[in-house]
């Protein structure tokens, strides 16, 4: 009875597993699934290889791209599982290329759950190695008029073996080359010498270009010495103040009788330097007196053209209402710096020329311009690695960001040194110089860039996110057309965006690099009133927008 009992147990217990193993595997069947444990992942801009996991019962699978665009390079195991083995994690190595391009790249992978044929869908997107520059134009917000770029012409008294050919001036002031619209010229103290200057300002003149000139010399004739602090200087004489006009007067209308009409001149290159000295109230004095006289020739004057940002020659013609309304251009060097706001005394005198033109100048229709600047350092080195002036970052850090400064501070117009010298605009025969005589320079190619896009337009307000890059932007007079010049001192690429109020119907852009010199660059215009464009490492780019009108 109960061997009968155990027997009876045991086929029931045999049943009811048997029961029990069948409805498992058809649970176990109805549980086949395969899916990705993430469902998307952000990966570097550099080439590199992932890992991520697969979770899968009970199923063959096997995984799939939705198109070859360049971001996934290889993918192991790209199939696996079985119907049989439940609840496993498969570690899936993906392998992908570095993103060339300026925007963020999209790919989806597919695992295809081979029994059921369900999808589950893993997102990878891969960042651009480039920061997001964001530039938004307000054409409507309106500041200064640019009138133009340009240098000093090599004056025969101090360059006589490397004066400025036609050819080369040609080549700097000609609209299809480097786009130079301004010439300074010296005013020689001896008249014999002013026929020196008379056919190249008549070349850069058949090219557009506005010519002006400032006197370095009194002349000795109507000068004597005086003794500033123990140090001789050249003067002026007051009794000689109507005979100085007159000699200023005589050098525009000789000039004039040979075919160069000059667009303005100054009083005195720089007299607060030994060049001949004036003290700032007989600049005010000058000008008063005897500025009428030379304005009814038809040329503007310029004052006070001091060595730097001073003050105490500037105010004294700003303050006296009659001085003022006879200085049409009020002039200036930077030999004191303008870009270092890091210096207070830098930044002070900074602060002080930019306030101007809201304070003075705007009102009156006035404009001040930069009539004087080198960029030489480490001239007298003997080691070639140490002149500076030949170095690409250097160009960039003094040159390009004064005129970036220089414009945002409200100036017309940047006149450079001389025009070709080894730190100049072309390249002379001194064995410092980085290029062949009359080969443009990288400086020469920076003003390019400011004096093709900038000059005869104004100044409209742009903004960024960005401290850096820098940015500034132009619009012509119909509003037709808008330029941006952008400079980039750092080491990285910038996705740039370029967002305007206006519909762009064509856009152009070059840049500048230590390896390119105003190059074409792709532009791209998305959805009418965006460009976008690459801004390279340590570059200086030009665009021009053509707007739908």
């Amino acid at each position: 009875k109960n061997i009968y009992r155990t027997i009876s147990f045991i086929m029931a217990l045999c049943i009811l597993i048997c029961s029990c193993s069948d409805d498992d595997k058809e649970a176990h069947h109805s549980q086949s699934y395969a899916r990705f444990l993430q469902e998307e992942i952000v990966i570097t801009a550099s080439a590199g290889e992932i890992t991520v996991l697969v979770e899968w019962s009970s199923t063959p699978w096997e995984i799939s791209m939705d198109t070859d665009n360049g971001i996934i390079t290889g993918i192991s195991p790209v199939q696996g599982g079985d119907s049989e083995s439940h609840q496993q994690i498969t570690k899936i190595k993906i392998q992908y290329s570095d993103n060339p391009t300026s925007t963020p790249r999209v790919q989806d992978l597919f695992l295809t759950n081979k029994a059921t044929q369900e999808c589950s869908k893993l997102t990878i997107e891969q960042i651009t190695l480039y920061t997001t520059l964001s530039v938004t134009l307000y054409p409507t917000v309106k500041y200064q008029s640019v009138v133009g770029f340009g240098g000093m012409y090599n004056p025969i008294i101090w360059l006589r073996n490397d004066l400025i050919t036609d050819k080369e001036l040609t080549k700097m002031y000609s609209n299809e080359e480097l786009g130079y619209n301004i010439l300074r010229l010296m005013i020689y103290p001896q008249e014999a010498d002013w026929v020196a200057d008379v056919q190249g300002a008549k070349v850069a003149q058949q090219h557009g270009a506005l010519i002006f000139a400032s006197p370095w010399d009194c002349t000795d004739a109507l000068a004597e010495e005086i003794d500033i602090n123990g140090k001789k200087y050249k003067h002026l004489k007051k009794e000689n103040y109507q005979a100085y006009a007159d000699h200023l007067v005589k050098y525009i209308n000789y000039m004039k009788s040979k075919g160069v009409n000059l667009y303005a001149i100054s009083v005195q290159n720089e007299p607060d330097m030994e060049f001949t000295y004036w003290y700032p109230q007989e600049v005010v004095d000058f000008v008063k007196i005897h500025g009428e006289q030379i304005r009814e020739t038809g040329v503007k004057l310029m004052a006070p053209e001091a060595c730097g940002i001073q003050p105490e020659y500037t105010d004294p013609i700003l303050n006296d209402p009659v001085a003022f309304e006879r200085t049409d251009i009020v002039a200036r060097h930077l030999y004191q710096g303008f870009t270092d706001l890091t210096s207070s005394y830098v930044k002070n005198r900074h602060d002080y020329i930019c306030g101007l033109y809201y304070s003075k100048l705007a009102g009156a229709g006035k404009t001040w311009w930069m009539t004087e600047k080198l960029f030489n350092e480490g001239e007298k080195e003997a080691d070639p690695a140490l002149l500076k002036f030949n170095q690409w970052s250097y160009n960039l850090e003094t040159l390009e960001k004064e005129i970036h400064m220089c414009m945002e501070g409200y100036c017309s117009a940047y006149i450079y040194w001389y025009l070709k010298r080894f730190y100049g605009m072309i390249g002379d025969t001194d064995s410092r110089c980085a290029v062949e005589p009359g080969e443009v320079m990288k400086n020469g190619y920076i003003l390019s860039h400011y004096a093709r896009y900038a000059s005869g337009m104004t100044r409209i307000q742009a903004e960024t996110g960005n401290a850096d890059p820098y940015v500034t932007a132009y619009i012509n007079e119909a509003g037709t057309e808008i330029t941006l010049v952008l400079l980039n001192l750092k080491n990285e690429a910038y996705h740039t965006q370029v967002i305007i109020p206006e519909t762009i119907h064509m856009a152009t852009a070059i840049e500048t690099t230590e390896d390119k010199n105003m190059a074409p660059i792709e532009t791209d215009i998305l959805e009418g009133n965006t460009l976008s464009l690459l801004l390279s490492p340590s570059s200086i780019v030009s665009v021009k927008l053509m707007l739908d009108k």
